[in-house]
């Protein structure tokens, strides 16, 4: 005897499966929905951190930055801000990081200005030639004066490099001086040019004048450190008026009477 099974179709519910689907979707984007706001809620930009400033007022960063304040951090471009701060004549670098989920950390660097341009207005000049405006008390130490150069406006651009191939010259001389005798920076009172476009240092003690000559101006340098350094302990250079190194590796020095 033979048996007839009929075999059950199966019936696929996908009205159920299409409909779980949707309900899990809709938990899904809800939890996320929530967890987005409660992150974007909290993520907002509520503190700034700035280390480094010592000429510019720590304020004057805050006001030009305080507009970012309630910004989403993810919206926030450091690199940006970094340009922004490095616009300031004075600010030589910006290191710009974020600290989540609140925080801007900002390290500044600032220019330091090593002489003080004696003409109408005032100007600043650091270590690489870098115009600076005036803003007053620019740190503790009395930096030397800068005379006798020319004064056309054009070749001093504010935050920019100085055109005046002298005053750069200058510069370099400034620097030398800094790097190898740091003593005679300290009692440096000013760099001129003379009558005949030669370089002269004024020392403040007493005073002493210096008349480097108009080239070869860094060895000069060298020489008159190397002089210095072979005095007596008790005689300085304040111990004479006059040095004169225009000549070929020699000074020629006047006794203070």
């Amino acid at each position: 005897m033979f048996f007839s099974m009929s075999k059950k179709k199966k019936h696929i519910n996908w009205r159920l499966i299409i409909g779980t689907s949707l309900t899990i979707m809709l938990i899904g984007v809800s939890w996320l929905s929530f967890n987005w706001s409660a992150y974007t809620k909290f993520n907002l930009l509520d503190n700034i951190e700035i280390q480094g400033p010592i000429i510019i007022q720590e304020n004057e960063y805050y006001e030009s930055l305080s507009s970012l304040l309630g910004v989403s951090m993810d919206e926030i471009n450091v690199r940006e801000i970094g340009m922004l701060l490095e616009s300031h004549p004075f600010v030589h670098a910006a290191r710009v990081s974020k600290i989540f989920p609140t925080t801007l950390h900002i390290e500044i660097v600032e220019r330091k200005p090593i002489a003080l341009l004696n003409m109408k207005p005032i100007f600043y000049v650091d270590s690489e030639g870098v115009v600076l405006p005036d803003l007053g008390k620019v740190g503790d130490k009395i930096i030397p004066i800068m005379s006798g150069f020319n004064s056309a406006r054009e070749l001093y651009p504010i935050g920019h490099q100085t055109v005046s191939l002298k005053v750069l010259e200058s510069v370099l001389v400034i620097d030398q001086i800094m790097e190898f005798y740091p003593s005679l920076y300290d009692n440096l009172s000013e760099i001129t040019l003379n009558g005949n476009d030669e370089f002269v240092l004024i020392l403040a003690d007493y005073p002493t004048k210096v008349i480097l000559g108009k080239d070869r101006i860094l060895e000069k340098i060298q020489i008159l450190i190397s002089f210095a350094q072979s005095l007596p302990k008790n005689n300085g250079l304040n111990h004479y008026t006059l040095l004169d190194l225009r000549y070929n590796r020699q000074v020629i020095a006047k006794v203070r009477a």
